[in-house]
């Protein structure tokens, strides 16, 4: 994640915007349970909603969310993923985690799946939050609004103050992915299948509230 310095001088990231599966199918429509991905290579599916899924959250008028939403469970042969697209990770304070190359492919079903498989960039806000406090203390306070088109410049600006910025995703891997994917359903190697249960649209996340102990 690197190391955040004082008095706001950067922030990190993560997601690959305008190629993240979730955020161009922001309403499930395509993808749900029992859905088919590329797991780093692998061949594997969704099997539930991810670790603080969370679809019943503030969205743009296009259906964007504007603060973090939707997660996956997935699950895949890790004997068949290819080693450039696993990566053990470390956070200092946090632990230990692996960083995997997904790719999910989205069939357009109809117009409005194909508008939003159209979301760029520009089109995707992401809360400003301080990290030392506000987020800790679960406040909800959130100083902006940036766009990942902003993001991907490498600064943004806060309070009139310029921010540099880095990103936990690689962009150039997740178009890797997405080439990589395509090449496989056109050659018939990856088949899609429908999911058999939605992803849930109206759940929120809980924080772990701390409580005083019993005198």
């Amino acid at each position: 994640m690197g190391r955040l310095e004082p008095h706001q001088k950067n922030g990190n990231y993560c997601s690959a915007g305008q190629l993240s599966p979730l955020l161009n199918d922001p309403y499930y429509e395509t993808i749900g349970i029992g859905t088919r991905v590329w797991l780093a290579g692998a061949h594997g599916h969704v099997y539930a909603e991810g670790t603080q899924h969370a679809g019943g959250v503030g969205r743009t008028p296009d259906g964007v969310p504007t603060v973090g939403s939707g997660t996956l469970a997935l699950t895949g042969d890790m004997k068949q993923m290819r080693k450039e697209f696993v990566r053990g990770v470390s956070f200092s304070g946090y632990g230990v985690s692996l960083a995997l190359g997904i790719g999910i492919p989205i069939p357009i079903l109809n117009e409005e799946v194909l508008r939003r498989t159209c979301v760029r960039d520009r089109d995707i806000l992401a809360p400003v939050v301080d990290y030392g406090s506000d987020y800790p203390q679960n406040t909800g306070n959130v100083i902006c609004h940036v766009n990942y088109e902003q993001l991907r410049t490498g600064q943004i600006q806060v309070h009139d103050e310029t921010v540099e910025v880095g990103s936990l995703s690689s962009y150039y891997k997740a178009l890797e992915v997405a080439n990589l994917l395509a090449d496989e359903i056109r050659r018939g190697d990856f088949r899609l299948a429908a999911p058999i249960a939605p992803l849930k649209k109206d759940t929120k996340m809980k924080p772990l509230l701390q409580r005083e102990p019993p005198r």
